[in-house]
C-alpha cells in the first residue's frame, strides 16, 4: 500500500513542511541562512526538496529546537560539520598523501569549536 509520502526524488514545499512539522515560511527562511540547504527550483520557481534536503533540515530543526542553538550557533555547528565530513572524505580518497595525525588534529580543533 502507497503512502503520499513514499520515497520520492523530489518532494514540495509542502510535503516537507508536514513531514517536518516545519512551517513553510520558515524553511524558506532558513534556505537564506544555511547554506547547506539549497531546494531545487522547477517549473516557476517551485521549491521541490531532496531526502538530503529532509535530512538537513531534521538536523537544524534539531539543534534549533531540541538542542536550543541560536540560528548563528547552528550555522556554525552545520559549518563544522560539513568540514569535518570534507577532512574524512579526502583522507578516504587518498589515505597515503594525507597525514593521519594532520587530520585528526584538525578534526579535534574543529569539534573543540563546538564545546
Amino acid at each position: 500500500m502507497k503512502t503520499k509520502f513514499d520515497k520520492k526524488q523530489y518532494y514540495s514545499i509542502k510535503e516537507i513542511g508536514v513531514m517536518t512539522d516545519v512551517k513553510p515560511y520558515v524553511l524558506r527562511y532558513w534556505e537564506t541562512v544555511f547554506l547547506q540547504l539549497k531546494p531545487r527550483k522547477h517549473n516557476g520557481n517551485r521549491r521541490m526538496y531532496t531526502i538530503k534536503d529532509l535530512e538537513t533540515i531534521k538536523t537544524i530543526k534539531h539543534l534549533l529546537y531540541e538542542k536550543k542553538f541560536t540560528i548563528k550557533g547552528a550555522n556554525e555547528f552545520m559549518k563544522n560539520k560539513s568540514e569535518v565530513k570534507q577532512l574524512v572524505l579526502e583522507f578516504e580518497k587518498n589515505p597515503a598523501s594525507v597525514s593521519l595525525k594532520e587530520d585528526i588534529e584538525g578534526i579535534i580543533h574543529i569539534l573543540r569549536g563546538n564545546l
